[in-house]
């Protein structure tokens, strides 16, 4: 089997749709990821800290590439055949464009480009409804998928990229999780040209069944960690991207401290800041006051909706935002667990070390330490 060329060269996007600006802090990750895809590892398993910037490191990965990748957006699917679909959506918008209308159904049934994936399809024994209209068996609908990604590759080594993963999985049963896991195994091994990268968040399945000698997912790949950017990294990068912003070196460090080092956040916050403030401190504090008081009311709804994801959840939100650790709450260690272990699975709260959890989101964070519980609020302030 012929593999892509793995480069060791810095290599910075010419043509990223996303804005460059986003790699700052990360470009390492971004060369790793680039490596990765033009390397071709067989199945590796990123994790990533919440809100850590990724997504638009793997878009801007993927645009790079030297060889056909599919990038799926896992966070549209409830279960294993909305899984497929998406698949199959992705990979004809990304190898088969022309194609596209058709296969959404906004273009003439009689479609030229169309007419051509479909003898494609039927040359490979993939039928045409099921995964158009998302029909039959999942696991069926989910062997089809990965054919159509060959199908439309050639011979070439390809890349199939499920963003998101980790939310796919966290929502269904722990059988149908696993299951799917070693389904999808199954098929890379079967299909050997197609490499597979899935992400999620931090001690999420896949991570984990990676190392579990019990999981059919074991030793099955490689695991790849990526963590939040901290503050300075960001200053260091503009080394290498001083090209792509024209923000003082200052008001970058700031605006990421005051992000907790969330790419996007960050330049929203450099974004609002208003350029005529007396230092680079006051510049940042007010963009970051502009981006709260924008974001409050989606912000207040999350924290309402705390409570339907678990009893105590939105107290142990309360706790870790003012510093203080999850089990000071008044309620019984089980079921601090179950909150903890609910609010990973939305992708709302990490632990950045063992033993260790933080919130994922620093809006809410900062929102939750203006309106903490009065007793959370004493014992912050307790000696």
């Amino acid at each position: 089997m012929t593999k892509r060329a793995a480069t060791s060269e810095t290599t910075l996007p010419e043509r990223a749709t996303t804005p460059a600006r986003l790699l700052i802090g990360r470009l390492a990750e971004y060369q790793e990821l680039l490596g990765l895809l033009n390397s071709g590892q067989g199945l590796t398993v990123i994790s990533t800290d919440p809100w850590s910037g990724t997504s638009a490191l793997l878009q801007s990965a993927v645009e790079e590439a030297s060889g056909p990748c599919v990038l799926v957006d896992a966070r549209r699917c409830a279960d294993e055949l909305d899984f497929a679909m998406a698949i199959a959506d992705a990979t004809v918008t990304a190898l088969a464009p022309e194609a596209a209308g058709w296969w959404h159904g906004s273009a003439p049934p009689a479609s030229t480009a169309g007419l051509r994936l479909s003898r494609t399809l039927a040359s490979e024994s993939i039928p045409l409804d099921g995964l158009r209209f998302g029909s039959g068996r999942p696991d069926v609908r989910l062997d089809e998928a990965m054919r159509l990604v060959l199908a439309l590759t050639g011979d070439r080594p390809a890349s199939l990229i499920i963003d998101h993963a980790g939310l796919l999985l966290a929502g269904m049963q722990a059988p149908s999780a696993r299951e799917l896991l070693s389904r999808l195994r199954a098929l890379r091994q079967r299909y050997d040209r197609l490499d597979l990268i899935l992400v999620e968040h931090p001690d999420g399945d896949a991570a984990s069944a990676l190392s579990d000698d019990r999981h059919p997912l074991y030793q099955a790949g490689r695991a790849l960690r990526i963590r939040r950017p901290a503050p300075a990294r960001y200053v260091d990068d503009l080394a290498i991207a001083r090209t792509w912003t024209d923000a003082p070196a200052p008001l970058l460090r700031i605006a990421a401290e005051l992000a907790a080092g969330v790419p996007w956040l960050t330049w929203q916050i450099i974004e609002q800041s208003t350029p005529a403030a007396a230092d680079a401190r006051e510049q940042a504090l007010t963009g970051w006051a502009v981006v709260r008081a924008a974001s409050e009311a989606a912000t207040i709804r999350e924290w309402d909706l705390l409570r339907r994801l678990h009893p105590h959840a939105q107290t142990v939100v309360a706790a870790m935002a003012v510093g203080l650790k999850p089990n000071a709450i008044a309620a019984n260690s089980k079921s601090v667990g179950d909150a903890l272990r609910r609010l990973r699975g939305a992708g709302m709260a990490w632990q950045p070390q063992p033993r260790s959890w933080t919130l994922g989101d620093p809006l809410l964070a900062a929102w939750a330490r203006g309106h903490a519980p009065p007793w959370i609020e004493r014992r912050r302030d307790a000696p």
